[in-house]
Formats: structure tokens, sequence, C-alpha cells
């Protein structure tokens, strides 16, 4: 561990359910993972409209707005998205960095078409998944990918459910149960 990591922390990772190293060769070979079998998406523009079309959806449509409204950055929002695909089997890892570009996009895209400020990533943040990563700007679409480009397009002209604004006199949501509670 880092000398920066807090004792907190440490004890944190340390109760993680967690596969130790190597427990992938131990197992089963006929069980197997989703993301160790061939990917469902291998085209970066098949993958993206897949991406779009489930981030349109009205199921998932509201709580991305609500992650980005609450202070999630794009950044982590687009890695969580993919990093999930790739749990799922939807993509390999080459794929995965290939996307990164397209579902930032098209995530600033939605959020400005809703009318949320975002932050694209926090100040110290210089990479992801391992990779740098230079801070997207909607300034220069003509510099962009033709995936991004198209998924700008395609973000302009989607039919999009209505963001929620609620007053700030308004009565807050009653608590959900932790994960601790729900476990009993």
């Amino acid at each position: 561990m880092d000398e920066e990591t807090t004792p907190e922390l440490q004890e944190y990772f340390s109760k993680m359910d967690r596969p130790i190293p190597g427990q992938s060769l131990t197992e089963d070979p006929d069980t197997q993972q989703p993301y160790t079998e061939a990917p469902e998406f291998t085209v970066p523009q098949e993958a993206v409209e897949y991406l779009f079309d489930q981030m349109t959806q009205e199921d998932n449509y509201l709580p991305l707005m609500d992650s980005i409204l609450t202070g999630t950055t794009i950044m982590d929002a687009t890695k969580l998205l993919l990093f999930s695909g790739f749990n799922e089997g939807k993509w390999n890892p080459d794929l995965m960095l290939l996307l990164i570009e397209p579902t930032a996009y098209m995530i600033m895209g939605l959020a400005e078409r809703a009318g949320i400020e975002y932050e694209v990533q926090e100040d110290d943040e210089e990479d992801m998944f391992g990779v740098p990563v230079d801070r997207p700007e909607l300034s220069e679409p003509s510099e962009l990918s033709e995936e991004t480009q198209d998924v700008m397009s395609r973000v302009e002209s989607a039919e999009l459910p209505e963001v929620p604004t609620q007053s700030l006199m308004a009565r807050p949501p009653p608590p959900q149960p932790s994960l601790m509670q729900r476990q009993a």
C-alpha cells in the first residue's frame, strides 16, 4: 500500500470481498465469467450505439443525470459505464479504451441538453485505466473521431426524458436503507 493511504482506507480494503491473485486459475473451467468469453461487441460503432441506447433509456438516463447533478465527474461516470460493460462481457479491454472518448462526449452532451453543469474530471486526475487522458472540450467538433462526431449528432437529435428539477425548499426524499441493513 502507498504511504499516503490512511489506516481507515487500509482497513476498508482488507475487508473487501475480492478474489486473491491467481484465483481465476483455480476456478472450474466449466463455470465461465462473462468477461472471459468472446465479447458481444467488437466494432466500436456498434458498441457506441449500444451505449447510447442504454444511456437514453429512461431507467438509466435519469439516474445518470442525477449522479452528474450531484457532482459525479464525467470521467468517473465513463469509467463506471465502460468497466461494468467489460464485466458483463460486452467488450474487451482494448475496445473499452477506444470507447472512452465517445462515451465521455455522450455523457457531456446529454448533461448539456439537460442543462446540467458538470465537471469533466478532478484536477488531480491524470489518467484513466492507467492511460493518460487529455481534458476533452466541446469547442472543436472537427477534431473529434468519427464515432464521437456521430455520437454528438445523435445526442442533439435524441428524444430524451425530462430531468425533474427540485426546489431548494422541497422536502428531501426518505433515506434509503443502507446495504448493511439489507443484508440482515
